[in-house]
């Protein structure tokens, strides 16, 4: 009977080993930096197709393009599951590459594709496009990873497009909105950022937020784009999303006690860790 009762002294050892072990694994995570750029004119195609179409003055035209992405590895270069899958996301959804590529061959194939693009637009025009993937510890085994691109290709400005992921580092599963919030509080989430952005442009209603252009062309909506950090929760608005080029892009940031009645059980136990 001896031998049974020193059993389990043991196993609850070796469980609680396993779990610290997990536990550090998870602090071991490391950022990496997967780079590649080309710069390239006209002169350097070595055929054009038919129906391309020079500028009458003869200006040769540039393409410059630049992808610098953060993937995920352990510290002791041995692959685990959640950075496998976080990387494979950022290469689906975020480069639009097959899932079987290595992040540098998404890379290659994505500045192929767009330089593809390039060649055979009917008239081309100098063009950068450069991008860039910042991986963040935010709230507890939360990773917010920033997706961002600086385009030019003509018209009357560049544009920069923001899109953010958050994933689960526990398990490498992408954090959704609705994994966030109850699903029942949208109408109350749209109040609250409604509320946040008259405070933010100090303003008293909506009618003097739409004077300043914004809300203009349509009514506040719950993004997508949002980051959960340590202590705060911020929403983001690309360019054009609710106000005209000028007004740039937008964040409105919230404490999570500003929150915490709207958040799922799952994500209001992280704020407490």
């Amino acid at each position: 009977m001896k031998k049974k009762y020193l059993f389990l002294p043991v196993l609850l050892f070796v469980m609680l080993c396993l779990a610290c072990s997990e536990s550090n694994n998870l602090r071991n995570i490391q950022i990496g930096k997967a780079f590649e750029a080309v710069k390239m004119n006209t002169s350097e195609l070595k055929e054009l197709p038919e129906e391309f179409a020079e500028p009458d003055d003869g200006d040769e035209m540039v393409f410059d393009m630049s992808v610098s992405i953060d993937s995920l590895k352990f510290a002791d270069s041995t692959d685990s599951l959640a950075c496998t899958l976080i990387n494979k996301c950022i290469i689906t959804q975020l480069l639009g590459q097959p899932s079987y590529l290595t992040m540098s061959e998404a890379i290659s194939s994505f500045i192929e594709q767009k330089k593809r693009e390039f060649t055979y637009e009917e008239y081309m025009v100098t063009c950068y496009d450069h991008i860039t993937g910042v991986a963040d510890p935010g709230l507890t085994d939360v990773l917010n990873y920033t997706f961002k691109e600086d385009y030019y290709g003509g018209g009357a400005h560049p544009t920069q497009v923001v899109t953010i992921k958050r994933f689960d580092m526990q398990n490498g599963t992408p954090i959704g909105l609705w994994d966030v919030f109850e699903d029942s509080c949208a109408n109350t989430l749209r109040s609250l950022l409604t509320q946040k952005l008259m405070k933010q442009q100090n303003v008293g209603s909506i009618e003097e937020l739409k004077e300043r252009g914004f809300l203009e062309m349509v009514d506040m909506f719950i993004p997508d784009n949002f980051w959960l950090d340590s202590d705060s929760l911020s929403f983001f608005f690309n360019q054009y999303d609710i106000a005209p080029y000028a007004m740039g892009q937008i964040a409105l940031t919230f404490g999570y006690d500003e929150l915490k009645p709207y958040l799922k059980p799952k994500i209001a136990e992280k704020i407490k860790e």
